[in-house]
């Protein structure tokens, strides 16, 4: 029976791997360094790399639960969603875990599969999670996942049973909120300032949609289109109000 010492010793000299700091004695700590391996591979974007070494992670330790977390974010950079979200399902159902990143991967995983009840759950349970040292660490996907959960409330139908006017108002403002909050981290985006515009426009507030054309008329590449709404609103009586951006 091979000697787990030498077991070790032979993976780490056959993948060149050079440990600092002292020496890996159990196969449960050479497993969690092979998860930050992953990790950094996949940073550098060595999907395959990053993805031989998080396998052979939970080889040598099934129950490094993290690794999963990693294998799922390694699937996302591979495009393969539905295994990136079986993976961050595994991690956090496994941990009890409340770790509002894996919540909010889960979440934009879930929105690509269109599986937009999931996808809500775990993006507002991530956001909701988040202390301001990881919001300011993170922030390029947190700005992703506020855009995510506008689109959500933008086209969704059915979250609350009022009125039409009510429902759809309601929609409308939720999506509001989370686009301007987006915007506070992607300031120079079109799509985005279109996306809020269409939320004033549909609650009548035709001063803040106006008011996000003019924003997004200084950006653009070619403003043309947006000069000419901006024309024919303010011809319309629209003043230029503030949207909170």
């Amino acid at each position: 029976m091979e000697n787990v010492q030498d077991k070790i010793n032979q993976f780490l000299t056959e993948n060149k791997i050079n440990v600092k700091g002292g020496t890996i004695t159990n196969e449960r700590q050479l497993s969690a360094v092979l998860s930050d391996l992953a990790l950094g591979d996949l940073k550098k974007g060595k999907i395959d790399k990053a993805m031989y070494f998080v396998e052979k992670a939970l080889e040598f330790n099934e129950k490094n639960y993290y690794s999963y977390f990693v294998k799922g974010l390694i699937n996302r950079n591979a495009n393969k969603i539905k295994e990136a979200v079986e993976a961050f399902e595994i991690y956090v159902s496994n941990t009890g875990s409340d770790d509002s990143l894996a919540h909010i991967y889960m979440g934009l995983s879930y929105a690509e599969l269109n599986d937009v009840e999931n996808a809500l759950k775990h993006l507002r349970k991530g956001e909701k999670g988040l202390s301001d040292k990881e919001k300011e660490a993170h922030l390029p996907l947190i700005g992703v996942a506020y855009e995510c959960i506008g689109n959500i409330y933008l086209n969704r139908e059915n979250i609350v049973e009022f009125t039409e006017r009510d429902k759809y108002s309601l929609n409308y403002k939720t999506a509001a909120r989370y686009y301007k909050m987006s915007l506070k981290i992607y300031r120079k985006n079109c799509d985005l300032i279109n996306k809020l515009a269409a939320c004033y426009c549909h609650l009548e507030d035709l001063n803040k949609a106006l008011y996000c054309y003019e924003q997004a008329a200084k950006i653009a590449q070619d403003n043309t289109v947006y000069l000419e709404a901006i024309e024919q609103m303010k011809a319309e009586g629209a003043k230029s109000e503030q949207a909170g951006f």
